[in-house]
């Protein structure tokens, strides 16, 4: 069976899925919508986005992908990349931006492959080097406003490892404050009040 979608509107998800019961049981409480054609993509967008007590909205779909690609119409497209970096001591690199930890993440530019952009973002943001993919973990979603458009970005996440000693320099232009080698035990301390997508991101890793 396909997997579920999730598209994240700040902390609340927007679930596209063929097992309602399982999406449900796994991510209640949420508003269930059942099957879900095409014309009800753009009304269930909007009643998403202006009724914020919803936590979760289950769409019911025969085809995970196709709904999604129809719910794609309805936004303007960026596609990021970022890695969940790991060192010798199984610590994980954190970035501190406008006062959340997050994972080192940016833009893919034009023409350039999904995996290249990530090495680069995790680089140019932490000031690693030494850096390998060790595989794909996940692809996240979110969306946002920007210059009062209706914007969707999709993550491409990578595990990576690095043996990097050295000091880390956080791209402080991108306002970075700080960077930081976490034990594993201590992530969800540090990320409990960060995005909720991430915890998706971390469990892809394990």
């Amino acid at each position: 069976m396909v997997s579920d979608i999730e598209i994240y509107f700040n902390n609340r998800k927007f679930i596209i899925t063929q097992n309602i019961k399982n999406a449900f049981l796994s991510n209640k409480p949420g508003l269930i919508w059942g099957n879900t054609p095409f014309l009800d993509i753009p009304k269930l967008i909007h009643f998403f986005q202006t009724h914020s007590e919803i936590p979760n909205l289950f769409a019911g779909t025969s085809n995970v992908n196709n709904t999604f690609n129809e719910l794609l119409r309805n936004f303007d497209k960026i596609d990021a990349a970022g890695g969940v970096v790991t060192n010798h001591r199984n610590e994980v690199l954190l970035i501190k931006r406008f006062g959340r930890w997050d994972l080192p993440k940016g833009k893919v530019e034009p023409n350039e492959a999904i995996e290249t952009a990530a090495v680069r973002e995790v680089v140019e943001e932490t000031g690693i080097s030494n850096l390998t993919i060790e595989k794909p973990l996940t692809v996240t979603h979110h969306t946002y406003m920007l210059n009062g458009q209706l914007v969707i970005k999709s993550t491409h996440w990578f595990a990576m490892r690095s043996n990097w000693n050295n000091a880390l320099t956080p791209q402080t232009e991108e306002g970075i404050e700080q960077v930081k080698w976490v034990k594993r035990s201590d992530l969800w301390v540090y990320l409990s009040d960060s995005y909720a997508s991430l915890m998706s991101v971390l469990k892809a890793l394990d």
